[in-house]
Parts: C-alpha cells; sequence; structure tokens
C-alpha cells in the first residue's frame, strides 16, 4: 500500500507537470496546438486520478488499521463511541501530512470540474487557467514527495509493530484527543475545500493576463468557483469557532492565534475580491483591483500552510519545522504577487478601467473604500502575525503580539467597515443628491433607533455593570479591559457599532420592502410572488444583501461576546451543597461520578443545578476525560444557552478536596451564531447558478 501511495503521488506529480508543458507547447503553435492543449485536458485528468489514488489508499489504511504506515499510526482514533467511525475517516486530514494531501485532492477535483467543462470549448482562457493550477497542484506535489514531513506515505519503523499491532512507546499513539469532536470531523475538508477553490480565481486572473483578455469573460468562467469556495471557507472558519468554544475549554471562539489568523485573511481579501468581480462585471472598472485581489487572497491562502509547516511562528495549530515548506511556500507567496505585479504591469493599458469616484457619495466610492479597507487591513493582520519571526529592527520585530493588539486593530477598522456597509446600498452611482439620500434612509433610521434603543437598555441594564465589577475584580481579567486606556472609549466602540449594526440591518431590510413593493406596482402579482422574484430570480442581489444583514446581526454579537463577558474562576470544596455565586447566578454543587469506557478512557463528570435569581434554569454536568492510551486529558465544557446570554461551565480537576471551576456569562453569543448561519444562507443563495448560467 505503501508503494501504491507513493506512485499515486508520482502520477499526479508528472501528469500536472506534462499538463503545463502541453498547455503551453499547444499555445505556442497558435492553431495547430488542439492536439497538445486537448493532451493538456487529459493529463489533468491524471493528476486527479494520481491524487485520488493516494486518498483512498490512505482512508483504507484508517478503517483497516494498517499501522505499517506511520500517518495511520500516529493519527488514528481510540474512541469507541457512535462517531468513531468518523473519526477514523477524519484521520485523513488530522495531520500535516493528511491535511496537504487533502488540500492538493481538492484543488485537482477543482482543475478537473473545469477541465471537464472546457473539453468541447476552444476557450483559451480554460487552458491557461489550467496550466496555472497545475503548476500550483505539481508544487505542493513536490512538497509531499520530497519531504518526509510532509508524505503521508512513509513506513513505520519496524521496532514499533508487532503482528500488525503498535508496541512500545507507539502504543500510545494515535489521534489527538482534542480533533475527536464533531465540528473537527467537518471544519478542516471545509476549510480546505475554500482555501483550493481560491486558486481558481487566481489561475483565471493569471490566464486573463497571458491571453491579454481585458473583458469579463474570466470572471464569469469563475466568479460561481469563487463565492462557492469563499462559502466553504467561511463555514470552516465558523466551524472551528464552535469547536474552540465547546472543546478547547476557555470560553472564547477566536484567540488571534496564527493559524486562526491565517484562515481568516483569505476570506477578508476575498470580500474585497468578489466586490471587485461585482464592478467588472457591471461597470467594466476596477479591473487592476481584481487581478490583484486575486493573487493576494490566493497568496494569504498559502500564507496559512507556509505558518502551520515553516516552524517559524508558534501557535499551538502549528507543525514541526519542515525548511522545504519554508521555502517553497514562501517561494509560492512572493512568486504569486510578483507574477500578478508583473503581469499587470506588462498589460497596464490592457487592463485600465475608470476606478475614479466623481464623489464620496457614489457607489464607487464604497466599493473603493471596501477594497481598501478589506485589503489593508489583512496585509497588516498578516505582518503582525508573522511579526515574531521577522527582524528586530523591524516593527515588531521579533514580537509575538497578543490579542489586545489585533483589536486595537480591528475594532476601529469593523466600525469603519460598518459605515461603508451601512451607506453602499442607498448610494447612487456616480453621486447621490442629499434628497435622495434623505428619502431613502428616513424611515430605515427611524427603525434602526428603535432597535439601538433595544440594545442600549440590554447595555444598560446587563453589559456595562460587566466592566464595573471585572475591572474591580483586579488581576488578569481586569486588564483585558484596562488595555483600552478610558472606560469611555471602550463603551464608546460598542455603542457606535451597535448603532451602525442597527442601521446596517434595518437599512438593507429596507431594500427588500422597497423591491417587493416595486414588484407589485410594476407586475400587479401578491406578496407571496413579489417576495419569490426578489430573493430568488434576483438571488446574487438579494444574497448580497442578506449577507449585509448577517453581518450586522453578527457585530451585535460580537459586542456583547468579546467585550464583555463575566468570568469567574474558583475552587469549591468537594462537597454537596457547595455554591459557585455569580452575579445573578448561583451554580449548587451536586456530586462527582466517574465513568469508564471501553477502551480504559476515564471521564470525571461534576454535577450542578443552575439557578438565576433563585429561579431554576437547568442542570449542567461539565467533565474532564482522561484517554488512556495517549496519556492526555480533555475539558468537556457545558454551555447552558438562554436567549440573551451562554453560561459556560468547565470542570478543570480536583486536587485533594477541591473542585476547581470556571464560568462564564457570553452575553449576546446567539447573535453571532445566527449571522453566522444567515450569512452561509445568503452566500449560497447568491452562489446558486441560475438557468441561463448552466447553459452557458
Amino acid at each position: 500500500m505503501l508503494l501504491l501511495g507513493q506512485i499515486g503521488l508520482g502520477l499526479a506529480l508528472v501528469a500536472s507537470v506534462t499538463s503545463v508543458i502541453a498547455f503551453l507547447w499547444g499555445r505556442s503553435m497558435g492553431k495547430h496546438g488542439s492536439g497538445m492543449t486537448r493532451a493538456g485536458y487529459y493529463l489533468t485528468f491524471g493528476a486527479v486520478a494520481g491524487l485520488s489514488l493516494a486518498i483512498l489508499l490512505l482512508i483504507v489504511g484508517f478503517f483497516t488499521k494498517d499501522y505499517s504506515i506511520q500517518y495511520v499510526a500516529t493519527n488514528h482514533s481510540t474512541d469507541t463511541s457512535s462517531l468513531a467511525w468518523l473519526y477514523q475517516l477524519s484521520g485523513l486530514w488530522a495531520g500535516r501530512e493528511g491535511s496537504l494531501l487533502l488540500w492538493a485532492w481538492f484543488m485537482s477535483i477543482f482543475a478537473g470540474i473545469i477541465a471537464w467543462r472546457g473539453m468541447g470549448s476552444d476557450e483559451e482562457l480554460n487552458g491557461m487557467a489550467l496550466m496555472v493550477l497545475n503548476v500550483v497542484l505539481s508544487l505542493f506535489t513536490v512538497a509531499m514527495i520530497f519531504s518526509e514531513s510532509n508524505n503521508p506515505f512513509i513506513a513505520t519503523a519496524a521496532e514499533y509493530l508487532s503482528n500488525g499491532q503498535l508496541v512500545g512507546m507507539a502504543s500510545s499513539w494515535g489521534m489527538n484527543p482534542l480533533l475527536q469532536h464533531w465540528a473537527m470531523i467537518l471544519h478542516p475538508p471545509t476549510l480546505f475545500l475554500g482555501y483550493a477553490g481560491l486558486t481558481v480565481p487566481f489561475a483565471y486572473a493569471m490566464a486573463t493576463l497571458i491571453c491579454n483578455d481585458p473583458s469579463d469573460k474570466w470572471i464569469k468562467l469563475c466568479d460561481r468557483m469563487t463565492i462557492f469556495s469563499w462559502l466553504f471557507l467561511g463555514a470552516g472558519i465558523g466551524l472551528g469557532a464552535i469547536w474552540a468554544y465547546v472543546v478547547l475549554g476557555w470560553g472564547g471562539y477566536w484567540a488571534w492565534d496564527p493559524v486562526e489568523n491565517a484562515s481568516i485573511l483569505p476570506w477578508f481579501v476575498g470580500v474585497a475580491m468578489i466586490h471587485s468581480f461585482t464592478m467588472y462585471r457591471r461597470r467594466d472598472g476596477f479591473k487592476r483591483w481584481a487581478i490583484m485581489t486575486s493573487a493576494i487572497s490566493f497568496a494569504m491562502v498559502v500564507l496559512g500552510t507556509f505558518i502551520t509547516r515553516s516552524g517559524i511562528v508558534q501557535s499551538v495549530h502549528a507543525f514541526e519545522k519542515d525548511n522545504l515548506s519554508l521555502w517553497l511556500f514562501l517561494a509560492i507567496i512572493f512568486g504569486s504577487i510578483i507574477v500578478a505585479v508583473v503581469g499587470l504591469a506588462i498589460r497596464w493599458k490592457e487592463f485600465s478601467s475608470d476606478d475614479d469616484f466623481e464623489s464620496l457619495t457614489g457607489r464607487e466610492a464604497a466599493y473603493y473604500f471596501n477594497n481598501v479597507l478589506m485589503t489593508v487591513a489583512s496585509v497588516i493582520i498578516a505582518y503582525m502575525t508573522v511579526s515574531s519571526a521577522l527582524p528586530k529592527w523591524l516593527p515588531f520585530g521579533g514580537q509575538s503580539l497578543g490579542a489586545t493588539a489585533y483589536e486595537l486593530l480591528a475594532r476601529p477598522v469593523g466600525l469603519l467597515y460598518l459605515v461603508v456597509l451601512a451607506a453602499c446600498p442607498v448610494l447612487s452611482w456616480a453621486k447621490t443628491s442629499g434628497g435622495d439620500f434623505w428619502k431613502r434612509i428616513k424611515w430605515p433610521l427611524v427603525a434602526a433607533l428603535v432597535m439601538f434603543a433595544a440594545l442600549m437598555t440590554e447595555w444598560v441594564l446587563n453589559l456595562r455593570p460587566v466592566y464595573a465589577d471585572m475591572v474591580a475584580a483586579g488581576g488578569e481579567g481586569a486588564k483585558t479591559f484596562l488595555n483600552w486606556g478610558p472606560s469611555a472609549i471602550y463603551h464608546g466602540i460598542a455603542i457606535l457599532g451597535f448603532l451602525l449594526a442597527s442601521f446596517v440591518i434595518c437599512n438593507t431590510a429596507a431594500l427588500f420592502v422597497r423591491g417587493v413593493k416595486a414588484r407589485r406596482e410594476a407586475t400587479g402579482e401578491s406578496i407571496g410572488s413579489a417576495l419569490y422574484a426578489v430573493f430568488f430570480k434576483a438571488r446574487t442581489q438579494a444574497g448580497g444583501y442578506l449577507s449585509h444583514i448577517a453581518i450586522g446581526i453578527m457585530v451585535i454579537g460580537l459586542i456583547g461576546s468579546a467585550m464583555y463577558v463575566r468570568d469567574l474562576s474558583t475552587n469549591i470544596i468537594d462537597k454537596s451543597g457547595s455554591t459557585i455565586v455569580m452575579k445573578d447566578y448561583t451554580l449548587t454543587y451536586k456530586g462527582l461520578s466517574e465513568d469508564t469506557k471501553d477502551n480504559g478512557d476515564v471521564e470525571a463528570i461534576a454535577s450542578f443545578d443552575v439557578s438565576r435569581n433563585g429561579k431554576h434554569v437547568g442542570t449542567v454536568h461539565p467533565s474532564m476525560t482522561t484517554f488512556a492510551i495517549q496519556g492526555q486529558s480533555r475539558l468537556n465544557a457545558v454551555v447552558l444557552s438562554e436567549p440573551l446570554r451562554d453560561i459556560f461551565v468547565v470542570f478543570q480537576g480536583k486536587t485533594g478536596d477541591q473542585i476547581s471551576m470556571d464560568v462564564k456569562i457570553n452575553p449576546l453569543i446567539w447573535f453571532v451564531w445566527i449571522g453566522f448561519a444567515l450569512l452561509l444562507t445568503a452566500t449560497a443563495l447568491a452562489t446558486w447558478p441560475k438557468k441561463k448560467a448552466l447553459s452557458a
């Protein structure tokens, strides 16, 4: 099986490299090169076949527990629950070797789809895009074949095997227990699908430069794949946040860890890219923006694997250092940007467009500032993320920056972005008159003020007191609030965020109301028919508007759950009736029990009754699992949800007669999850192809 796996990787490398040669040779032959171009298409399928063989063999290895494969031996699951078979499957992406293979396989699938779609046409853009995709694919395959750290088909040393079973120190090998959670079954493949798909717009951007075709044809060929990939990247980020929230036991969902940052950077630049595509199609503008954001988003994608595999940045998600990964992926990052810049310099006149805006009150200005904010902020965050590996003479060089440093950038930029998001839909192209602007916003503004008043009531009654109480308690918890300086700045950001989020939601919702009203007046349709037309016949625009509403909802949740968290770490006596009091909540200890699993894992379970102002609201059972084979422990947090807050409870172990507990009150966090779900729904709506697109 090891030999077959190496053959699969070798086949993929040979096929992708020869495909590149065939496409370039075919193009150089002009009209006589159709045979070579066709060969390039077939060789692309060969790369798909080679990587598919490698993936299949690795999956078989996990399900047959073939420990002769070192990757299977070190990443197999020891779980015995009903999800055990899914954990065996997720071993495929649990480590560095398998995750890189999965990423490359997804990339080959995208290439295969493009090849299948373009086989019957003479579209030169498809051929050149496939050439670029195969260049990237060959480099990823090189990283696997020529680095033992990245190769999933390395044999397990004979000293660790006896009759097909792991012995000695290898008997404790296996999947990290933290990964044995339903969210980690879904998080990596969705994330890697997004990563792989964002290679497609980069490939088409380079293809349109090679072919010197400044039309929007390349946008039309890749825009659905682009939005689809951006959707899955967002889903992967969200699933990772859910996993961090309920598994890692610290009560948050975003820690500004380097690998977390690396996942969201291409998503941010993707926002600028998608809006540039819109301007390209509709206004024949932002052509250079579209090219460069495609390249930057791809570079940010590769930055993720560079951070994870190079070893130059410390992260809880990072693997050991690998020199080939360090230089190869660094070359891809800078190479993609350099190629795009040089290509644009050569084609500068051909890809010129009137990106100037007549007035700050024009919609073009909003699109422009959207691009600037997303791109510049992403580049700055990327710099901050790798700052610890930079020379000390550079700003922040040699320093590992904490969460507060990122938030000092993210929160003000987020407020600026909300201003753009709120204004853009009501602006006219070129310039908006004061009368038209007021006519469009007056009723949404009234609705927004009502929503803002409700949010301010929650802030006054439940959020603002958290700041005072946590600062008064002192310690590390107080520093989180005091790092921002005067309380007026901290509260001012929250209040302004609530106001802008309210306006984004209400103003965008008003667009749907106006759309339904205009549709009914024009056609005489019923409200239901008009709603259907607005949401589904114009679903690209509807998806965009819904995503704006989703972001507004998420901002409300982010303000509450990131800025006003009440936190208490304490010890109580292991005696029934002991209590933990936290503001309006009382947790009454009922006892500690143990459950030993079939595989020897031991779960210690602490039980508490939870009441609010004397009224029982639920019972929670936080636990700690000690894994017999790996010798590791995992905290199993419990979340008790109420409409406007989560009660987050973690049992951290027992020492003597003391039970260690951590309790958090996370306000408004459900707005984050609801907004996230709506954002995915909106993006899926925008991605869903129209009949015309399918027949094209």
